[in-house]
């Protein structure tokens, strides 16, 4: 694990975690077992296809976690780099590849403001899933203008996260909807963290989540609504 972590100015946005705190090892560790109802195997599929992924390919991946893409995505990739505000649940990933045997997968303790990327090092496709709503909307614009400096050119971005599309004048049911069909899926326990998420963090709408994406120095190729206020984005390095 590498953890040279890039020093700001004073007024940069501390990179906390927000909501749920993985910096907390016993909570790191429950979070496999808490998000067994998803199949990290098939969407790591869904991201290779969308992204066309080559064997020969350098991959990032924001807000990695314990590896769950990361670790699948390694095996269709000439690399990839794991990066992760939380120093415990990246230690779970590495745990888990050195299980697996698996040698191409280099893990940063640090986050999207905070990542020090080595300009030697070319990155053909970047990764976000569920990461970016941690960050006020000012401050996406700047980690996503960052993910452009670190893509090639012509270099793409699969971003999925919680982006609300109901008017906002609804705002009130379709948020006490989402929480009673989260916990209907996933339990009592996920359906409290998206209370969570939904006081603490930063999800927006997706009018200014396309914004920010284009302002930010990418066109957008394709958009997905995957479920409830879920969306995924692939975009392209201008």
């Amino acid at each position: 694990m590498r953890g040279k972590i890039k020093m700001n100015p004073e007024w940069y946005y501390n990179e906390k975690q927000s909501g749920v705190d993985y910096l907390n090892p016993e909570i790191a560790r429950e979070y496999d077992d808490q998000h067994q109802f998803r199949n990290f195997e098939e969407e790591t599929q869904v991201i290779i296809r969308r992204l066309n992924v080559k064997p020969g390919d350098t991959a990032l991946e924001f807000g990695c976690g314990t590896g769950g893409i990361t670790l699948n995505l390694a095996k269709y990739c000439q690399k990839v780099i794991g990066v992760d505000v939380s120093k415990e649940m990246l230690g779970i990933l590495n745990e888990k590849a050195e299980k697996q045997n698996i040698e191409n997968i280099e893990t940063h303790h640090a986050g999207f403001l905070t990542y020090n990327h080595e300009a030697s090092c070319e990155v053909d496709k970047i990764i976000s899933v569920l990461a970016l709503h941690h960050l006020p909307d000012f401050w996406k614009s700047v980690a996503l203008l960052k993910i452009a400096e670190i893509l090639k050119p012509r270099g793409k971005l699969y971003l999925f996260d919680v982006v609300f599309t109901f008017p906002v004048q609804d705002h009130q049911r379709a948020i006490e909807g989402m929480i009673k069909n989260i916990r209907d899926l996933a339990g009592a326990p996920l359906a409290s963290e998206t209370n969570t998420h939904i006081r603490d963090e930063f999800s927006t709408y997706d009018w200014i989540m396309e914004g920010l994406l284009v302002k930010s120095g990418f066109s957008i190729d394709s958009v997905e609504v995957e479920g409830e206020n879920l969306i995924s984005y692939i975009c392209s390095k201008l």
